[in-house]
């Protein structure tokens, strides 16, 4: 849930258009102009008090950009955290975000088998427990 409710916050703050050039969980090799948000192992779920319920998840987030052209790559990249950046105890889809934190800045990875810039960034997000 964390990459879609996060995928629609970029599109609605105007930065993707999902399916164009923002795929979620995977980084399909065409087009060649295009970003991924992709979940992986974040940290240990935080409890309430004496219960033994998950009140707040801490799931981790990267995000890779993709470009022909390596300033279109970093510029995008940019763009794409300063906004997550901003995201403090909102609700997104349904379900409150208290914050998401970069864990680095965006670096530029190198090239992939096509000769594409990649720049990634990774993200620790703190959200309450979605909703099934």
């Amino acid at each position: 849930m964390v990459v879609e409710e996060v995928g629609s916050y970029l599109v609605a703050q105007g930065l993707a258009v999902l399916g164009q050039d923002l795929f979620l969980h995977v980084l399909p090799d065409k087009p060649d102009e295009a970003a991924s948000l992709i979940n992986y192992l974040g940290d240990e779920p935080d409890y309430i008090q004496e219960e033994r319920k998950v009140d707040v998840e801490n799931p981790r987030l990267q995000l890779a950009v993709r470009s022909m052209r390596p300033e279109v790559c970093r510029l995008r990249a940019e763009k794409m955290y300063q906004s997550l950046m901003q995201v403090r105890n909102q609700t997104l889809n349904g379900t409150r975000y208290l914050w998401v934190r970069p864990v680095d800045s965006p670096s530029m990875i190198g090239r992939d088998e096509n000769g594409r810039f990649l720049t990634t960034v990774n993200f620790r997000i703190t959200k309450e427990l979605t909703s099934v």
